[in-house]
């Protein structure tokens, strides 16, 4: 499993915001279709949404909420497995839980965690 730190996480923000928003783009655009749009048209924007969730996937990043835009990066908080927990409103990673947790055990980045460097 591919581990972030917060300088390799900050570091995926702009290519993720990118893919998070052709994501809503494509997603919206299937919930959008009606009934007699050809087939072919909704498998092609369908391959293109599940090719870039897996694109994401293969860097390590998970996808909680596309809409949303929550996403959690693999990490190693005080020796435990953890997620640095992002929301694409929120201007940085200001999050992080224990993987057992989830959204809302969310607790704000003090600089007392610490946080396994990847680099």
């Amino acid at each position: 499993m591919q581990y972030f730190d917060l300088t390799t996480a900050r570091d995926e923000i702009p290519w993720l915001r990118e893919r998070l928003d052709e994501l809503r783009l494509i997603y919206r655009e299937l919930g959008s279709r009606e009934v007699w749009v050809p087939k072919e048209q909704n498998d092609v924007l369908y391959a293109r949404g599940e090719a870039i969730l897996e694109e994401i996937g293969r860097k390590g990043i998970i996808v909680r909420d596309i809409e949303a835009g929550l996403v959690d990066f693999p990490a190693v908080i005080n020796d435990m497995p953890a997620y640095l927990c992002w929301l694409e409103n929120e201007e940085d990673i200001k999050y992080w839980h224990y993987v057992d947790e989830g959204f809302a055990g969310r607790k704000r980045i003090t600089g007392e965690e610490r946080i396994l460097e990847t680099r």
